[in-house]
C-alpha cells in the first residue's frame, strides 16, 4: 500500500473528472460533500436490466459501474462557485486490466483498489489490494504500487 500526495490539485482533478486517465477503473463508491453529502454506490443493480442477458453483457459486464459512465454525474455534483468540502472515491481496476498487470498472481486478487480523497484542499491517492486469501507474497502489491506511481507520475 502506497500513499501519494498530489502536488497539483487542479491538474489531478482535470485528469480525474474531465480526462480519460481513469477510464480503466470501476467505481465502487463515491462520497461528495458540498452543501449536502451525496453517496454513490457503484454496485450495478442487475434487476434494472430486466434479466436481459444480452443487455447485461454489453451494458453491465462487471459488478460495479465503469467510472467513465459516472464521471459526469460526479462532475455535476461539484460544479459551481464553491469547492467541495470533501470528496472520496474508491475505484477498482477493471478485472481484465488487473489480469494483464498481475499475470499469474491475479488468481489471489479480487480487486486492485485506488482510494482518492480530497479534503482541506489536499488530494491523496492510496493504493490497496483485496486478496481472496491470505498470502505472504507481496509481488502483486509491488506491481500495483508501481503501476499507480507511473499513472500519477505527471501530476
Amino acid at each position: 500500500m502506497e500513499n501519494f500526495e498530489i502536488k497539483s490539485n487542479k491538474e489531478f482533478m482535470n485528469a480525474l473528472l474531465l480526462g480519460e486517465m481513469f477510464d480503466d477503473f470501476l467505481l465502487k463508491e463515491a462520497y461528495v460533500k458540498t452543501a449536502v453529502t451525496y453517496r454513490i454506490d457503484g454496485l450495478i443493480n442487475r434487476e434494472f436490466y430486466d434479466n436481459d442477458e444480452d443487455v447485461i453483457v454489453t451494458e453491465a459486464p462487471y459488478d460495479y459501474e465503469a467510472f467513465s459512465r459516472l464521471r459526469q454525474v460526479i462532475t455535476g455534483l461539484i460544479k459551481g462557485r464553491h469547492t467541495p468540502v470533501s470528496m472520496k472515491l474508491t475505484l477498482y481496476l477493471k478485472p481484465d486490466m488487473a489480469c494483464k498487470l498481475l499475470g499469474e498472481t491475479d488468481a489471489l486478487v479480487d480487486y486492485l483498489i485506488i482510494n482518492i480523497s480530497f479534503a482541506n484542499n489536499h488530494v491523496n491517492v492510496t493504493t490497496g489490494i483485496a486478496y481472496r486469501e491470505f498470502t505472504l507474497d507481496k509481488e502483486a502489491d509491488r506491481s500495483w504500487d508501481r503501476y499507480v506511481s507511473e499513472l500519477l507520475a505527471d501530476l
